[in-house]
């Protein structure tokens, strides 16, 4: 039997193994200040990898933007973690980029930052703190999008360059953890609020659901786990019968997929496309009209013509 305290260290017993396995060195870690986000980096010191931590300032909350970061800075000097703070002008960039929301102009910042950090300091992997929770958000997000299975598949955990290390443990553990260690953490005053669709799924919908189904994260977590193994083969099988990059996709080819709907889908995917969009090809297609059809994409613009399907991403992307 494990004795208690064993059970709170499974994230630092985690970590050390995966590290070892994935032969990591050097790591940047994201912190906000949060519980996962300080979790993570507690659990990563007890790695033997070096760590240099990140924190984004977007100067959006007054003061409580300066309450992360002196928090962040605290949190690092105390684990002895190297921290690099980043300023970031957020009105500026919206009004660059006319149409991009609050969240999605923080996002895109905060990770050409990322990226951008971890090429100048060789690092193995960006390591952020989503959790099992955030997992499970995401799929139900995707899933009223619209979304197939590679949206419900929710986030991996290692894409390569990016390591989501505590996808594996749900906020309650992350919270005892944290607990365990006698490390505080801060709470987001936005994220009390139930305004945009993700905290209104956490705070309002998911209590519900919790109250009236006792197994509901086991459930999802196995649900999610299903799917991504599902979504590999399918992703297997659409590779096989999609072009090189930057050439077209013969009309022969979608007709003769078991499902061409979803390979349009798949090789679309890059442009953002509506949820009707691959539809819609597959109707032009049938029609067989000889006119060019063209479609106006998020990233970019797809036409069909001459029997081929090409995509033509917009340079800024």
């Amino acid at each position: 039997m494990s004795s208690s305290k064993e059970k709170l260290n499974l994230i630092e017993i985690y970590f050390r193994r995966a590290v070892a396995e994935n032969n990591f060195s050097n790591l940047i870690v994201t912190v906000s200040g949060g519980a996962d986000s300080v979790a993570l980096l507690c659990g990563l010191c007890a790695t033997r990898a070096k760590l240099t931590a990140l924190h984004c300032n977007f100067h959006l909350r007054g003061e409580e933007s300066m309450r992360d970061q002196h928090h962040v800075e605290n949190i690092c000097n105390s684990l002895g973690v190297r921290v690099i703070v980043k300023d970031f002008d957020v009105e500026k960039y919206m009004a660059d980029n006319k149409g991009v929301s609050t969240e999605m102009a923080c996002r895109t910042l905060r990770y050409e930052w990322f990226y951008r950090t971890a090429e100048e300091l060789h690092a193995d992997r960006i390591v952020t703190g989503h959790n099992a929770d955030d997992n499970i958000e995401t799929l139900f997000l995707n899933l009223m999008r619209g979304s197939g299975t590679s949206g419900l598949k929710g986030m991996l955990p290692d894409t390569g360059k990016v390591w989501r290390p505590l996808l594996n443990f749900h906020r309650k553990e992350i919270e005892k953890y944290l607990e365990s260690k006698n490390l505080k953490f801060i709470t987001d005053s936005s994220n009390l609020s139930s305004d945009y669709r993700r905290n209104y799924l956490r705070n309002e919908i998911f209590p519900m659901l919790r109250e009236r189904w006792s197994g509901f994260d086991k459930a999802l977590d196995r649900s999610i786990a299903i799917i991504r193994s599902e979504n590999k083969v399918v992703q297997k099988m659409v590779l096989d019968n999609l072009p090189k990059e930057g050439e077209p996709l013969s009309t022969t080819s979608i007709i003769n997929f078991p499902d061409p709907e979803l390979l349009v889908r798949r090789y679309i995917e890059p442009l953002m496309p509506f949820t009707t969009t691959a539809s819609e090809v597959i109707s032009a297609i049938h029609a067989d009209k000889p006119d060019k059809k063209i479609w106006k994409l998020k990233k970019g613009s797809l036409v069909l013509q001459n029997g081929r399907l090409f995509l033509f991403p917009d340079k800024q992307h």
